[in-house]
């Protein structure tokens, strides 16, 4: 499974989804494997996007706001 979440990340970075804009991607130690940081138009768009990716991957989404000053 790894070798098919590698080529999927891969071609994902190469063409994102419409309305989504891949801003970091890190690859960790520990209980996860990677985190994407991403901006999209909307849930919609990521709901889709995730779908796609359950063939090679289990997922856990963060949805992150910018603090005020």
């Amino acid at each position: 499974m790894i070798e098919e979440a590698g080529k999927f990340g891969d071609e994902i970075l190469k063409n994102p989804p419409k309305g989504v804009k891949f801003l970091e991607v890190y690859h960790t130690l520990g209980r996860y494997d990677a985190i994407w940081i991403y901006e999209a138009e909307d849930a919609k768009v990521i709901e889709e996007f995730l779908h796609e990716s359950r063939a090679v991957s289990t997922t856990e989404t963060w949805v992150a706001f910018a603090r005020d000053k």
